[in-house]
């Protein structure tokens, strides 16, 4: 910077400017190399907003994938929670069958009935189909809300990378958008 200062006040002396000519070209010299300077200092301080910005948007992007796939991990538990659930609820059907069976058997018996032929025996037969049909229900209710857990917590995981791949390419058009901004102002 020295240097162009000293050179325009070469070319003012040579020019017959003298004093007051090199002095103004001395100033006009500092005003340009002032400019200059606020250019590059521009230049710096956008790159500086740039670099917080894509960091920002990396940050925001990667703290809302870690929820999600929180959440899925949370629906991960869940299913396995309805599957242990529904067992639980299966093991309570069986033993309030035994139980219905057994006191079916013994008013049977009390009664002088065959409890092995004709009535008895159609009673508890009765008694195990509609135990059967509750039972598969009851299964059927179980591993469809676990599927639906499940389901959910594939979603999640899905959302979680598209959440990543949506911050990488913001950061990128940010960053994208500051080099075109420094080219169109050369």
């Amino acid at each position: 910077m020295e240097l162009a200062v000293a050179a325009i006040a070469q070319v003012g002396s040579a020019l017959g400017l003298g004093a007051s000519g090199t002095a103004a070209a001395t100033a006009g010299a500092a005003t340009g190399a002032a400019s200059g300077f606020g250019s590059t200092a521009l230049s710096v301080l956008q790159g500086v907003g740039t670099a917080a910005g894509i960091l920002g948007q990396l940050g925001g992007a990667a703290a809302a994938a870690r929820a999600s796939e929180s959440a899925a991990l949370q629906a991960d538990l869940q299913a396995g929670q309805e599957k242990v659930q529904g067992a639980q609820a299966e093991t309570r059907m069986k033993q309030e069958l035994l139980r219905i069976l057994g006191e079916n058997q013994v008013a049977t018996a009390a009664a002088g009935i065959d409890i092995t032929a004709g009535i008895g025996q159609q009673a508890n037969q009765t008694a195990k189909r509609r135990a059967a049909s509750e039972l598969s229900i009851s299964r059927e209710n179980s591993d469809m809300q676990s599927a639906l857990y499940r389901l959910r917590a594939n979603g999640l995981r899905t959302r979680a990378r598209g959440e990543r791949f949506g911050g990488l390419v913001g950061a990128f058009g940010t960053g994208a958008q500051f080099g075109i901004d420094l080219a169109a102002r050369g």
